[in-house]
């Protein structure tokens, strides 16, 4: 297989036939997609949180704090190829996140009653299988715990149903629109603007369907080198 970076080669070339060859190792190789329920935030609000989303996400993941000095955040602007090649290398995580406007209800009672005229967040995160189990149960039993972390962001307090979801990217019906690798990450993430009619879970997030004269720039967050 030829390539255009030899350090991409030497670092991925065997990831990269493997993946011709089999199904993925771990649920969540391919990235995670969160979703998160906030209530009566506005884009302003979620901006300012999501350094702080991020290092929820580290914690449940580590099990411990991260210093807040150590996250990176991109607004509006992906980052160089080399930097998202070094975070894959380096097993760092990467934060994507992007803000939806909520529908207002319709006749057939789908949309949001109370929450129209604020935002939600959406996440694509890569890198997060490193540290996740890859036993079912365990992997479950993670999840339900990232999901409730994460809930500290969401706005809302004492809720007795499940607030955020979260998902594996590329499963499934999806295994063929999210073929997402080490050496295909950078341009995955370019689907906004390269390949914005794709369906993938990258350009859901990019897209604020619900407002489509609005739309709020991609944040990319991640850790310091």
């Amino acid at each position: 297989m030829k390539s255009s970076n030899p350090l991409e080669l030497l670092l991925y070339s065997t990831a990269v036939e493997q993946t011709k060859t089999q199904l993925t190792e771990h649920e969540y190789e391919r990235g995670m997609f969160i979703s998160i329920n906030n209530h009566k935030l506005i884009s302003a609000d979620l901006y300012q949180g999501f350094k702080e989303q991020y290092r929820t996400l580290m914690y449940g993941l580590l099990g411990h704090n991260i210093s807040p000095s150590t996250i990176r955040i991109s607004y509006g602007k992906l980052p160089k190829r080399q930097v998202i090649m070094d975070l894959v290398a380096k097993k760092k995580v990467l934060l994507v996140a992007g803000i939806h406007d909520y529908k207002p209800t319709d006749q057939g009672g789908r949309g949001s009653r109370w929450n129209y005229e604020y935002q939600h967040s959406h996440f694509y995160i890569y890198g997060a299988h490193h540290y996740l189990p890859k036993d079912p149960a365990e992997l479950k039993d993670k999840i339900d715990h990232l999901e409730r972390l994460l809930q500290r962001g969401s706005n809302i307090k004492g809720a007795s149903y499940k607030v955020n979801t979260i998902k594996p990217v590329g499963r499934g019906k999806y295994f063929f629109s999210d073929p997402v690798t080490p050496t295909t990450l950078y341009d995955y993430l370019q689907s906004p603007l390269n390949d914005p009619q794709k369906q993938n879970v990258i350009n859901y997030i990019s897209h604020n369907a619900s407002n489509p004269s609005n739309q709020y720039p991609l944040t990319y967050l991640y850790q310091e080198f």
